[in-house]
């Protein structure tokens, strides 16, 4: 038991000895009964403050009740009836105490399992990935710099976590319509004919019919498949498999597109040399606007400029980002 003369005092104490019941007359000095319990419910909720008084009127009591006293008690106190209930008060603590415990362990189960869940998620979309590349071992990686490259530009942007994973996913997934062009055609170290150029611009709507039944609008908030399926649009309408112009693909299908470009001209494949990094530049700067987002282009422009013009440094440090989260 800790006494206090005042209201003040009773104060002190309370923040330095936080106990589980006050018992707090209204007409006390320097502070009334009824400030204590305010102060004290807004510091500490599950604290009970027992309120009595011998002067107090029906409005105090409703007061203090509305406040979150534990009870009101009036004056002169009975014993019996004081003991009682404090013991009701102490049961009460305990019980909040045992809920707040519950809810604790419940929400850390639910973070636990929904870390798993999307462990489990990722785990698998880079699985699905890997598939196209064991095929083609010239494009092995260019998924997931593809992916990296997007959500560096997504993050100069201003996009949000969400945005960025959703970026993140698509990039990872959006070549793994290339598991149903032939090998031969993949690895070929010639230029390709009609057919088969024809058969390779399928790939994007390959892609979206192998994953549009994955339900990534309760994982993500969007589907994932529209975005691979738009990869290759251009905003004149000059992309494939639609042909669809400006503003009729998503925007993280633009920052695909862009991010694409670069690192397939930064990669060496069969039937031609990686280009160096003046090349690809000019390639996505005099197709801003006609072919490429502007605003993308402009992102995208910054972070190999950042980065002394040099593919290898930038890689690296888009992948340090994307480990540090």
């Amino acid at each position: 038991m800790y006494p206090a003369s005042d209201g003040e005092q009773g104060m002190e104490l309370f923040r330095r000895e936080n106990p589980t019941i006050i018992l707090t007359d209204i007409n006390m000095p320097k502070i009334s009964g009824i400030e204590i319990l305010r102060i004290i419910k807004k510091v500490s909720p599950i604290t009970q403050v027992i309120v009595c008084s011998g002067v107090g009127t029906t409005s105090d009591v409703i007061e203090a009740l509305r406040l979150g006293a534990g009870d009101y008690l009036r004056k002169p106190l009975s014993t019996d009836l004081l003991i009682h209930t404090v013991i009701r008060c102490v049961e009460r603590h305990d019980l909040i105490l045992e809920r707040i415990g519950r809810k604790e362990n419940l929400e850390r189960e639910v973070r636990e399992r929904t870390a798993a869940l999307t462990n489990t998620f990722y785990k698998t979309v880079k699985a699905l990935g890997l598939l196209t590349e064991k095929r083609d071992p010239y494009t092995a990686g260019h998924q997931n710099r593809v992916a990296l490259l997007a959500m560096g530009i997504g993050r100069k942007l201003g996009l949000t976590q969400r945005e960025l994973e959703i970026i993140h996913v698509a990039g990872l997934l959006h070549d793994i319509g290339k598991v149903a062009v032939p090998v031969e055609i993949l690895v070929r170290p010639s230029k390709l004919t009609t057919p088969e150029a024809q058969l390779m611009k399928e790939h994007p709507q390959v892609g979206y019919d192998i994953i549009k039944d994955i339900p990534f609008v309760e994982s993500l908030g969007k589907d994932v498949s529209i975005i691979v399926l738009q990869h290759h649009e251009r905003l004149d309408g000059s992309g494939y498999p639609g042909g669809l112009i400006d503003d009729e693909s998503e925007f993280e299908s633009k920052i695909l597109g862009v991010s694409d470009v670069v690192e397939a001209m930064s990669s060496h494949r069969p039937y031609r040399p990686a280009s160096d990094i003046a090349a690809t530049k000019a390639e996505i700067a005099e197709g801003s606007g006609s072919l490429y987002s502007p605003e993308c282009v402009d992102a995208c422009l910054q972070l190999i400029e950042e980065n002394n013009d040099d593919t290898q440094r930038l890689f690296e440090f888009l992948a340090k980002v994307g480990r540090n989260g």
